[in-house]
């Protein structure tokens, strides 16, 4: 992987990474990685570098505003904050990098979400995407996942595990994605009315002991999406299928992956 680097999208200075730049075929899409709700790139560990090099593609991956190496978040996040990462942050990005050909997105959670809306708003820019971990809607098992990571980062270390990742600005990180899902204007959250406008191939991932989602997530996503999808379930799995059933995802997005590279 290449050095870490920052630009500027959205109104922030975001750091990004390059994977497998100099060996990855420039003529085939690039892979883009998006981290979960409390992730950055560093929390990706060695997975993108492998999933890039069996595809033989280049790879990106960033820290979303507040995250990691990228800008302190200084504001409250409004429960739209992920379309407008789609909407807005994403096509800036790329554009500035000077990714202009179609990509594949693989996304873990909120990522998984972004990738969703990126690919309902953006079809001409879309190859491919993984959806991993994703939510199209709240669930009660969903606020029940969040109120009990607000707990273990009060009282169960959460808080020293994430420092890791986010430094200073962990705390600004942590409370400015738990405070908007357990805010009353989210409670009747849903992307579900744009699901229709995907026309790229999906894999909807999903781990069957994930404590923030049901079957149901994975199952609306391959129901209502246009192009070609298919679902993967795995058993004991939770939340982060790509490190917990590692070789499973791996094996199983190449796969997916292939026909567009």
């Amino acid at each position: 992987m290449q050095m870490i680097n920052h630009v500027v999208a959205g109104g922030h200075r975001l750091a990004f990474q390059w994977i497998n730049n100099e060996f990855g075929d420039p003529a085939k899409p690039v892979m883009v990685f998006l981290h979960e709700g409390l992730g950055c790139m560093k929390l990706w560990k060695d997975f993108p570098y492998h999933l890039c090099k069996i595809a033989g593609c280049r790879g990106l991956m960033y820290d979303r505003y507040g995250y990691g190496m990228s800008d302190k978040i200084e504001q409250p996040r409004q429960n739209d904050f992920l379309y407008n990462e789609a909407a807005s942050v994403l096509p800036e990005l790329l554009e500035k990098l000077g990714i202009t050909g179609k990509i594949m997105l693989f996304g873990h959670s909120d990522g998984g979400t972004i990738s969703l809306i990126f690919s309902a708003l953006y079809p001409e820019k879309t190859a491919a995407i993984v959806a991993e971990s994703s939510h199209i809607f709240m669930e009660p098992v969903t606020l029940r996942g969040i109120n009990q990571a607000i707990n273990d980062y009060q009282h169960n270390g959460l808080r020293e595990k994430l420092k890791k990742y986010h430094g200073e600005k962990t705390d600004s990180m942590f409370y400015s994605w738990a405070n908007v899902w357990t805010s009353e204007e989210t409670s009747g959250w849903s992307i579900e009315l744009i699901l229709p406008e995907i026309k790229a191939p999906v894999l909807a991932i999903q781990g069957e002991d994930d404590n923030y989602a049901t079957a149901l997530q994975t199952e609306t996503i391959t129901s209502s999406v246009k192009g070609p999808s298919q679902k993967l379930h795995i058993p004991e799995c939770g939340h982060i299928p790509h490190h917990e059933k590692r070789e499973i995802v791996l094996k199983h997005t190449a796969e997916f992956f292939a026909p567009a590279v």
